[in-house]
């Protein structure tokens, strides 16, 4: 490519402009979106804007100190992005040629940027495998997300709401926007990938690349649907027609061909949402649950059947939120779209359309007695509504970021907000801002109030969970620390006597609530842990992960009970249901599906059904020293779960190595018992220091290391003999 640039007429092939301006070589070209200018970049350092109606060039946009490697157009056209090797970004006024903004942060040559389809974000791609996405109003950096030996290959989903990004090392990498978390990793290629670009519609992603071929790929499921050979160089381009049926493909062979994308592939239809789901709950009665997701509908669905009841429909955009009033009649819905609604929930039909949030709606909650209704927002607001009227009755103001969350107090009187590092206590009756709650280092990313009322916990980005006294709320009661990664959700136990909470680290943990202490350290989970809850009983913790699974837990043994793995998304939300005499676990993923498992019952105790990915059969491995050395077919997963569940994968001798462990351990504790039952032998015995009960949970957990080759396990009780010896 040398500094010159032609331009040609699609219908005649003739030359329309040779336009001449730069010094040194054109790394880059794009048009406007209305055809009418050019922009183009050169390793001169400059950007130039080019009048495609005169063939002139109307400014010589200055500043890089590098060659620039990429231009784009905003999509109305008042905006260019240039990447450079200077390791910035800059965007310029179209009409004025004036730099608006530098967005810096990357650490090497900046190969590629791109707009959203909306225009508010740009994503960049450099040389140091790093891809970051930009605030184009303010400069922020919202996410950077890493790879491995990223190409200047990036493109936005129509909805704006995935990147896809190519990569060096043979793959596709596909992201979520908003979260800034790998949904994909397209691996099929066979050497790197040279370009990807979505169809018109969103649902399906092509790249193509060194290894000759152009792959065509479900955007939701991430599974390659067509391989298309027949290009003998490198494939430099690929385009969708605007109607997504056909494929154009440019190769270094000096050719261009035109594919049949529908021939041959078949698309599977679910009937589940069209997007990702966002949120689901149960009805009071558990007969029912919705779900929101971001195809703008809420779905009700019947707990007993399993079957889609009504879709409600009115949202123009993605719905974030659902909650059921708790007289079970209505459902209210929030949206990007800056509007709640409020729904009959037997017929379907929308009763108020409440507006008067200025930006997309994160959260609604009904109060307790179901006459209030609350909704946070990103325009930093929280607002209370009359449900009987519709009417806004408070404008709760004092957040200065989006506020991402907020719920009732168990009596209705308070409403907590929270948003960005902050929680706000607001009175329902006047909107007044009883307490700011300051603390967190980092974005809190959920709360939850004890079943009583009289706590609160809080987690987030900072990796620590804050336990706060609602009677004097601003001091901080208790701190929990321990997850490597950020708090992303907690919940009190139905007596209020436990806490769980999971985070990115893939592992959950449970606390007691009057002694705190943490009781268990439960980890198999791959990724991020989305969200936990409690049975109805409290005996099980369930847990919904990014890895596609969810897991339930035995509080009273620490083991995992079962796995379910029937997703191929995200498991964004999980509900535990009591509905017609039968224990129901449902899930909701990314993917748009929502699954409903009847979890059995055996003498008073909830056992779920174990699945697997491969064979969908139920394993029972939890005999002492099972092996699963030669077992053939297991993923790492299912290694990873039945390793927890007692079985083991070393040689015998390490088997034996284990026992004697867990045999010393029980030779303490009985040592340690031997005094303490005669309280003449131990004073402590008699001012109540708690040494019995130590011993009694240290006796607890050696019958269950007896039973599984657990290290974390062998830990804690070593732990707790610790504590003993330091009682004693």
């Amino acid at each position: 490519m040398n500094s010159k640039i032609y331009v040609y007429s699609t219908s005649t092939w003739e030359t329309l402009w040779t336009l001449q301006g730069h010094s040194t070589r054109v790394n880059s070209i794009t048009f406007s979106f209305d055809s009418n200018q050019i922009a183009s970049g050169s390793n001169d350092g400059t950007v130039r804007l080019w009048n495609l109606q005169s063939g002139t060039c109307s400014h010589v946009l200055n500043g890089h100190e590098g060659r620039v490697t990429n231009v784009a157009y905003s999509p109305r056209g008042d905006q260019v992005a240039s990447a450079s090797d200077d390791t910035t970004v800059k965007l310029w006024d179209v009409k004025t040629g004036e730099c608006r903004q530098i967005c810096i942060g990357h650490t090497d040559e900046v190969l590629g940027v791109i707009f959203s389809p909306n225009g508010r974000q740009i994503a960049s791609i450099d040389n140091d495998c790093t891809l970051r996405l930009w605030d184009t109003k303010t400069e922020k950096c919202l996410h950077v997300l890493r790879g491995y030996q990223m190409s200047s290959v990036i493109a936005y989903s129509p909805q704006g709401d995935q990147v896809a990004s190519g990569s060096g090392e043979k793959t596709v990498r596909l992201w979520d926007v908003e979260r800034g978390v790998c949904l994909h990793t397209l691996d099929e290629h066979i050497s790197s990938t040279q370009c990807v670009v979505f169809s018109p519609q969103g649902d399906l992603i092509a790249s193509a690349g060194s290894d000759k071929t152009v792959r065509i790929w479900d955007a939701e499921t991430g599974v390659c649907r067509q391989t298309l050979t027949g290009h003998s160089d490198y494939v430099t381009s690929v385009v969708f027609s605007s109607k997504g049926d056909q494929l154009a493909s440019i190769s270094n062979d000096m050719t261009i061909r035109l594919w049949n994308v529908g021939a041959g592939m078949s698309r599977h239809i679910s009937n589940g949402h069209n997007g990702g789901i966002r949120q689901l709950k149960s009805s009071p009665k558990g007969n029912h649950v919705a779900t929101c997701s971001d195809d703008g509908t809420v779905r009700i669905w019947d707990v007993k059947t399993g079957l889609c009841r009504e879709i409600l429909r009115g949202h123009t955009k993605s719905v974030r939120s659902v909650a059921y009033s708790p007289q079970e009649d209505r459902i209210a819905s929030g949206s990007a779209d800056g509007t709640v609604r409020l729904w009959n929930a037997e017929t379907g039909v929308c009763a108020y359309t409440l507006t008067g949030h200025s930006n997309g709606v994160y959260a609604v909650a009904y109060s307790p007695q179901g006459d209030q209704l609350a909704s946070a927002s990103a325009d930093c607001t929280v607002r209370l509504w009359d449900v009987r009227s519709g009417e806004c009755t408070h404008v709760l103001i004092g957040h200065t970021e989006p506020v991402k969350g907020m719920m009732y107090s168990p009596n209705g009187n308070q409403v907590l907000s929270y948003s960005g590092y902050t929680l706000r206590m607001w009175d329902t009756e006047t909107g007044v801002c009883d307490s700011t709650l300051i603390g967190h280092r980092d974005v809190i990313r959920c709360v939850a109030y004890s079943p009583q009322g009289d706590q609160l916990v809080s987690g987030g980005d900072d990796t620590i969970v804050r336990v706060w006294d609602v009677v004097g709320m601003e001091e901080c009661r208790q701190i929990f620390i321990g997850h490597n990664v950020g708090v992303y959700s907690l919940t009190f136990s139905p007596k209020g006597n436990e806490i769980a909470f999971g985070g990115g680290d893939g592992s959950l943990r449970v606390w007691d609530t009057e002694v705190w202490t943490c009781l268990w350290y439960f980890v198999g989970h791959t990724d991020t842990v989305n969200k936990v809850v409690y049975s109805s009983r409290g005996d099980m913790v369930i847990s919904a992960s990014d890895d596609m699974s969810v897991r339930l837990w035995d509080v009273t043994s620490g083991q995992c009970r079962a796995v379910v793995q029937d997703y191929k998304g995200y498991v964004m939300d999980i509900a535990w249901i009591e509905a017609f005499g039968i224990h129901h676990l449902v899930a909701g993923c990314f993917d748009g599906l929502v699954g409903m498992w009847q979890v059995k019952s055996d003498q008073d105790r909830s056992q779920a059904s174990m699945r697997w990915v491969l064979t969908r059969t139920k394993l029972e491995l939890g005999v002492k020293d099972a092996t699963i050395q030669d077992v053939q077919g297991l993923s790492q997963l299912d290694k990873q779960l039945l390793t927890q569940r007692g079985a083991v994968g070393e040689p015998e001798n390490r088997l034996r190595e284990t026992s004697k462990k867990v045999a010393t351990m029980a030779s303490v504790v009985s040592n340690l018992r031997a005094p303490l039952n005669d309280p003449a032998e131990n004073p402590a015995l008699k001012a109540g220091a708690p040494v019995v009960e130590l011993v009694q949970r240290a006796e607890r957990l050696v019958q269950q290391a007896e039973q599984s080759s657990d290290p974390l396990l062998r830990e804690l009780v070593a732990a707790i003999i610790m504590d003993i010896h330091g009682h004693k």
